[in-house]
């Protein structure tokens, strides 16, 4: 089956050695004309994905058009900023019928629209075609065929059932939910506990004991958020809440968790998002959104004193004791 992976960051990347993995012909794009030539000439991604030497059968092409033409699957890994925009350029020249997996997970800037509504409004085909990739996928371990479970969601059975095939081996499992909003908002909420997992280390209060009690309080906050916004409760205690909030909140390689470490540590917050790449994780928007968010009747204490501890130097010195009095 001819697919087409949109966005070759570390994730699109390894998602495309998955598909070539599997036996399906991959052709990717990246508005990066550097990464575009790595891949075509040297089966690598330097920048995004160093160690992994890519399977010879992925090919590369800097027009969109080209990559998505009678592509029956198509998998976009681009920032949600740049979302809407793909879809807009690549839906024209889509198969009418081609399956869309995204794996982009956060909120679109401006709208605060979850990626499944974005895409209904961008693309020029029906939005049942769209499958929600999310839960606890390290680009990095699977790229390198370590074993990874994801979860995907969406409105038509037999999408679900096409992406799950096309996705899933022997070290990529891929669990099948009816729940998208669920879905995609554990993958948006786990970034603002990632954030609190970063302060945590930070000020060397990462022990196990003190994580274990803030991994409970922010799942039990999660869920309550969620089924405000429409989730069901369930979804949330699997891999598309508490599997990605403990991957995102211990893997080194979370945006989210080394911007809370590097500000417990004493770096002004403009210095630490330039440490980043200049990239603003999602967390943060994504704290905006659930505090002033008018939808969202839950309590939220813990991401409120996550949003003061990013604000507030002062206030990153007195977490560990600000979380303890929430904890108990």
């Amino acid at each position: 089956m001819k697919t087409a992976v949109i966005g070759t960051g570390n994730m699109g990347t390894a998602l495309a050695c998955l598909l070539a993995d599997n036996g399906h012909t991959v052709a990717c794009w990246d508005h990066m004309p550097e990464v575009v030539e790595d891949i075509k000439k040297n089966h690598s991604n330097s920048r995004f994905l160093p160690e992994v030497q890519l399977p010879s059968s992925i090919t590369a092409d800097h027009l969109l058009n080209h990559v998505v033409k009678e592509a029956a699957l198509i998998l976009i890994a681009t920032p949600s900023l740049y979302f809407r925009q793909v879809v807009k350029e690549f839906s024209p020249f889509s198969l009418p019928g081609a399956v869309v997996v995204g794996a982009s997970k956060g909120l679109e800037a401006g709208t605060l629209k979850r990626m499944s509504e974005v895409y209904a409004e961008a693309t020029l085909h029906s939005a049942d075609l769209y499958v929600a990739l999310s839960g606890p996928s390290i680009a990095n371990e699977f790229a390198h065929k370590r074993p990874t479970a994801v979860v995907i969601a969406g409105p038509n059975r037999s999408c679900l059932q096409k992406a799950a095939g096309a996705l899933a081996n022997p070290y990529f499992r891929v669990e099948i939910s009816n729940d998208l909003v669920g879905v995609e908002w554990g993958g948006v909420l786990k970034n603002i506990y990632a954030l609190g997992f970063g302060l945590l280390d930070g000020l060397n209060h990462g022990s196990p004991n003190l994580k274990a009690a803030f991994v409970t309080m922010a799942l039990k906050e999660m869920k309550d958020i969620a089924a405000s916004l429409g989730a069901k409760d369930k979804t949330l205690e699997g891999l598309a809440g508490l599997g990605d909030l403990v991957t995102t909140g211990f893997s080194s390689d979370s945006h989210n968790r080394k911007l809370g470490e590097s500000l417990a540590q004493g770096m002004e917050y403009d210095k630490a998002i330039e440490k980043l790449g200049g990239v603003v994780p999602e967390g943060v928007r994504t704290l905006k959104v659930i505090l002033e968010g008018r939808a969202v009747s839950a309590e939220t204490p813990l991401a409120r004193l996550i949003q003061m501890a990013l604000s507030q130097p002062a206030a990153r010195t007195k977490f560990v004791d600000e979380v303890w009095k929430i904890v108990f």
